[in-house]
């Protein structure tokens, strides 16, 4: 099944049954679900998330039988991520001498479901976390591990600017919203370039007509960043554009920010277990500018994500593509950086 960030019921319900018949007592936070195993405080925590995009799959390409219906898609594995730790789960039967936790997270596209769930107390208690996505970049048996900084942070923003409607004829009568959203578009990507940042004006839409002045234009952005200060002086510096373009043109603007993740900052302890549990089969990946939620459980306590290498004959689409799929032996790689992430645990290293 497939369902959009925030609407995951019938998977939600799915992995409760699935961790009630493996023996555990799952709870739910929203459409989220986590459970606890073994006793004592300082439990080990994994996590997945459970949404999936609004992308209709390409199943002349995909050609499982368990294809997406309607357009809903696990475009970028959450599906995957998902049957991974169910897996785990399984093989420990409701049963560990290490304390953990499973967290199967709601609303990582877009919703940033971790916050939700880190207040409603998903981490009391957990002193150590790891997560991994699946990455057609990497050949399938690899981990892909990066220190430091491995996803961007994002600010999803829009700059609603509205004017006064009037015939071109008369620009005077008029404010123009449209030349106003273009001087703070400018003013944005001269800010980013300034700061050596990423920043995407995706969506521009204003104006009725040709030969009238636009009464109003909606711009939606995304900025992806390391930096926090950095990141800051960009937000700033289109404030400053939008209240310069409201004083040239007339116009009235609100600058709206939608959703915020902090970059996802893996800690070195947490990389260094991961490569000596996997030896060989861990390479190094460089960071990437796309972002993940993970990162919220990582300003919390000590903990990692890594790729798992799906790459293989016949799966190479990328993530959020249509065509996207994985042979789903790669994640028996997984299961298995999981279960020794467990016995170290256990033997106290």
């Amino acid at each position: 099944m497939a369902e959009l960030s925030g609407r995951e019921q019938q998977t939600s319900a799915f992995i409760m049954s699935e961790l009630s018949l493996f023996g555990y007592k799952p709870k739910a936070i929203e459409t989220g679900v986590y459970c606890d195993v073994g006793k004592g405080g300082g439990r080990l925590a994994f996590r997945a998330d459970i949404d999936a995009l609004p992308i209709t799959e390409n199943t002349l390409k995909t050609q499982v039988d368990f294809a997406a219906e309607g357009n809903v898609m696990h475009a970028c594995g959450h599906d995957g991520h998902t049957a991974n730790l169910l897996n785990v789960a399984r093989l420990l039967g409701g049963r560990s001498r290490v304390p953990l936790r499973f967290i199967f997270q709601f609303g990582e596209e877009g919703l940033g479901g971790s916050q939700t769930m880190i207040e409603r107390g998903v981490l009391d208690g957990v002193d150590e976390i790891y997560a991994l996505h699946l990455c057609p970049e990497l050949d399938e048996g690899k981990i892909g591990y990066c220190y430091g900084g491995m996803f961007a942070g994002c600010v999803e923003f829009d700059v609603d600017i509205k004017g006064r409607a009037a015939h071109c004829a008369s620009p005077e009568k008029g404010a123009d919203a449209v030349k106003a959203a273009l001087d703070v578009a400018a003013a944005t990507q001269r800010s980013a370039s300034e700061q050596n940042l990423l920043v995407n004006l995706g969506k521009i839409g204003g104006g009725a007509a040709r030969n009238i002045i636009a009464d109003r234009c909606l711009s939606e952005y995304t900025l992806r960043y390391y930096d926090q200060a950095k990141c800051e002086a960009v937000m700033m510096a289109v404030e400053r554009a939008a209240l310069a373009a409201d004083d040239k043109y007339g116009t009235d603007h609100s600058l709206v920010t939608h959703s915020v993740y902090p970059p996802l900052i893996n800690h070195a302890l947490a990389v260094d277990k991961v490569r000596s549990v996997m030896g060989d089969r861990c390479v190094a990946v460089e960071a990437r500018n796309t972002a993940e939620d993970f990162s919220e459980y990582l300003l919390k306590v000590t903990g990692c994500m890594v790729w798992l290498g799906i790459g293989s004959d016949g799966h190479t689409a990328p993530l959020h593509s249509e065509e996207f799929s994985f042979d789903e032996r790669a994640l028996l790689t997984g299961t298995e950086l999981f279960m020794k992430l467990i016995d170290s645990r256990a033997q106290g290293r």
